[in-house]
């Protein structure tokens, strides 16, 4: 073998050495990775799990109180949807049993209301409920058209 030949297997076999002590190197460090991995994952199991396991158990009863709060909230509608009805069918029926006979006296009465008062405007108006009508009241300060003003 040449010079040449023997320095370059030599370059060649030294680069291999390296190439193996860096695989040695990483193989060394990649077990102690995979040995502080499995204690994380050992020390999260121990720790972190019943964690977890308590607050998906407190999500469940939350998920269950909220679906208990809406059946209850369904069936207060309902009832005060049916005691609103109850309430409205008993008002009608009390105004059809004491209004609706009741109706033609309450018109006379309005009727003789309205003919009183017709007759007080037309005494008015003749003059003749002049001295027992009270004087009006007078501001100071305050013109004859001051009550027209709207």
């Amino acid at each position: 073998m040449s010079g040449w030949g023997l320095f370059f297997l030599g370059v060649i076999a030294l680069g291999s050495l390296a190439q193996t002590a860096f695989l040695v190197f990483l193989a060394i460090n990649g077990k102690r990775l995979a040995a502080r991995v499995d204690a994380i994952s050992q020390r999260f199991e121990k720790e972190l799990r019943p964690s977890l396991e308590n607050l998906a158990r407190v999500t469940r009863d939350l998920s269950e109180i909220t679906e208990i709060g809406r059946q209850q909230t369904r069936r207060i509608d309902a009832t005060l949807s049916d005691t609103l009805d109850k309430i409205e069918g008993f008002t009608g029926g009390l105004q059809r049993l004491v209004a609706d006979p009741l109706s033609p006296f309450v018109r006379i009465a309005a009727f003789v209301k309205g003919v009183r008062r017709g007759m007080e405007v037309w005494g008015q108006l003749r003059g003749h409920d002049r001295r027992s009508r009270p004087p009006s009241r007078r501001y100071a300060g305050e013109s004859d058209d001051e009550h027209l003003f709207i």
